[in-house]
C-alpha cells in the first residue's frame, strides 16, 4: 500500500472512532442515559411508594371514623363534651 492510502485509512479510522465515542448516539452518552435512567427508576419507586401510602391514607379516612375524629382534633381543635383542653407552649428560645 502506498503511504497516501495507509493516511486516508488512517484518518476515516480516527473519524469513525471519534463518531462512535463522542456523537449524540456513541458510547459515552449510553453510559450517561444508563445513569440517568437508574436514577429516573429510582425516584419512580419512591413516588410509587409516596402514592401507596397515600392511597392508605385516603382509604383509611373513608373508613375509619376513629382516624377522622384524630384528625379533627388535632387540625381544628374539636374536643368532645366534658372534656378539658389543656395548651401548653413551647419555649421559643434558640
Amino acid at each position: 500500500m502506498t503511504r497516501q492510502r495507509l493516511m486516508v485509512i488512517g484518518i476515516l479510522t480516527v473519524i469513525v472512532a471519534l463518531f462512535v465515542l463522542f456523537s449524540s448516539y456513541g458510547v459515552f452518552t449510553r453510559f450517561g442515559l444508563e445513569t440517568d435512567k437508574g436514577t429516573l427508576n429510582a425516584r419512580i419507586a419512591a413516588e410509587r411508594h409516596i402514592e401507596d401510602s397515600l392511597r392508605a391514607e385516603m382509604h383509611r379516612l373513608a373508613t375509619d371514623t376513629t382516624e377522622i375524629e384524630r384528625l379533627a382534633r388535632e387540625k381544628y381543635g374539636y374536643v368532645r363534651t366534658g372534656e378539658e383542653v389543656f395548651i401548653i407552649k413551647r419555649d421559643q428560645r434558640p
